[in-house]
């Protein structure tokens, strides 16, 4: 005996929601991706079109509340949120990134063909759709979970991460299929589960021979050996005013660099936030400063390099002559030159700026722990050796499109991140942000390494397997030889354009859907007549 509507419809909404989350980290039970979807699209077709919208604005509120319960954490180490207004932070988030999981049932209930096949493509392309054009805070895809499943995710390098969402979510609309035939007639349809069967299994069969080929051509690349330091400052450390306490930070920084192999190093780099201060790096800057500790502090730093001799990247912040401030990524040479700097060009909304401040000036400093940055203005790469280096800070990687741009604009080959994930808690974030990461280096077919203050420190060889990793909270030194490989794939080619197919397809779907309404609604009116 089937439950009631009204009963089944909660239950169905928070199995789908639960699947979801649990795919993603911490719990990384990334299978259940591919059966995520299949609570609700099985209860879809009962549904009417309000009530699926809800039903997806349900699902979507409730996975947003398990994936990211960080926020809590991050509203209360970061701008001093009491506990409920943080809650309050969260609860909103979720509900505003919920709305478009609603679009996305009422999408899938309204344009679905009765097709089988038909059925699972369109849900397949409906929920790429929403993942590529909805505005997210901090965008993910159903694929991402797959992170550690690297066979599942060469595809990327055609169709980046719109191809393995669209791969789980057919499999999703097949098992859905199945279960609603089997409950109605016993009479199964073959042909969606054919579809998805092949799919599944042409996304396989090319990630095993790509991955074949790619470790081939990467184990023959050339190399830039690299020291990353993981110092685990934290974000308590980092509040800390006291000048004596934050020389200690960057003593920290140099005892763990000193204590690594750096016999043969093309570069050394400290992650984000690295440097405690404004880091002063032009010598106008230091004479007129001269008298302040900050300005000795930077001296410091500068006089270390030329004794260990070996170039260093640092993550700091910096201004402009006009006073501008940037998160920047500084490039100080062997001797103590500063060879480049790279400003962040892709700030974080309400961590780096308050959205709407440069237009209401007045709003700025309202929040506390969140800055008044502005963004850098062109991509830049740091020559190491004979590599040269895109240089990107924090979640500007997790940005997929942005980064496959700088690294052609720059003509690099291969991608250095610096990032500090200490404000945002242990649980859930700092995993979810390397996953979110771990992509740009298949699609693009380069290697990522990415420098962390308090982990999670790796590096993403070219095919998407880590070649090294820490653990939250370590002090260490990696020191690795990173293979560097220009990209080459068609992605980074052509760029997102199977995402845009998708969109394509949901376009001519709804077309098709409203003839097919228009042309009902002419045949009831003749009827009538």
């Amino acid at each position: 005996m089937s439950l009631p509507l009204t009963v089944r419809a909660p239950l169905v909404v928070l199995a789908s929601a639960a699947c979801c989350t649990v795919a993603l980290p911490d719990l990384g039970w990334w299978p259940l991706a591919f059966v995520a979807w299949t609570p609700l699209l099985t209860l879809l077709p009962d549904l009417t079109r309000r009530g699926a919208f809800l039903a997806g604005w349900g699902l979507g509120t409730l996975a947003h509340l398990g994936i990211f319960p960080w926020i809590v954490h991050t509203a209360t180490a970061m701008s001093d949120f009491s506990t409920p207004a943080a809650i309050g932070v969260l609860v909103l988030f979720a509900i505003l990134h919920g709305v478009a999981w609603g679009l996305v049932a009422l999408g899938i209930r309204t344009l679905s063909p009765r097709g089988s096949a038909g059925a699972v493509a369109v849900a397949a392309a409906v929920t790429v759709t929403a993942e590529f054009l909805a505005p997210q805070l901090f965008p993910w895809h159903l694929g991402s979970a797959f992170w550690r499943v690297p066979i599942l995710l060469q595809g990327a390098d055609v169709t980046g991460m719109a191809g393995a969402t669209f791969v789980a979510v057919s499999v999703s609309a097949a098992l859905a299929g199945i279960l609603r035939d089997g409950a109605r007639s016993g009479r199964i349809r073959l042909a969606g589960p054919l579809l998805a069967l092949l799919l599944l299994a042409l996304w396989v069969g090319y990630g095993g021979v790509r991955l074949f080929q790619v470790r081939q051509e990467a184990a023959g690349a050339p190399t830039v050996r690299l020291a990353l330091i993981q110092p685990d400052i934290t974000a308590q450390e980092k509040r800390i005013r006291d000048h004596g306490f934050r020389v200690s930070l960057v003593e920290r920084l140099f005892s763990i660099t000193r204590g690594a192999d750096l016999a043969g190093v093309d570069a050394i780099v400290w992650p984000e936030g690295a440097f405690p201060y404004t880091f002063l790096h032009g010598s106008e800057d230091l004479m007129a400063e001269r008298k302040r500790p900050v300005a000795s502090l930077s001296r410091t730093v500068i006089d270390e390099v030329r004794r260990l001799g070996r170039p260093l990247i640092l993550g700091s912040i910096t201004r402009d002559s006009d006073g501008r401030g940037h998160n920047s990524a500084v490039h100080i040479g062997a001797d103590g030159s500063i060879q480049a700097r790279y400003d962040k060009r892709w700030l974080l909304a309400f961590g780096e700026y308050l959205p709407l401040s440069d237009r209401f000036p007045s709003l700025k400093g309202r929040v506390s722990g969140v800055g008044d940055l502005s963004p850098g203005k062109r991509p830049v790469a740091f020559e190491l050796g004979a590599a040269r280096a895109a240089a990107s800070i924090c979640y500007e990687a997790i940005q997929s499109d942005f980064t496959r741009k700088a690294v052609i604009a720059s003509g690099a080959d291969l991608i250095i991140n610096l990032t500090n994930d200490g404000w945002f808690g242990d649980y859930g974030a700092p995993a979810q942000h390397l996953m979110i990461q771990v992509p740009r280096a298949i699609e693009l077919r380069t290697s990522l390494v990415r420098v962390t203050q308090t982990g999670i420190t790796a590096v993403v060889g070219p095919t998407g397997e880590f070649l090294a990793e820490t653990s939250l909270h370590e002090r260490r030194a990696v020191v690795l030889d990173v293979p560097r490989m220009a990209p080459s794939s068609l992605y980074a080619a052509i760029g997102p354009v199977f995402a845009w197919m998708c969109v394509g397809g949901v376009v001519l779907a709804a077309g098709i859907a409203w003839r097919r309404y228009r042309i009902g609604k002419k045949s009831r009116a003749t009827t009538t007549g």
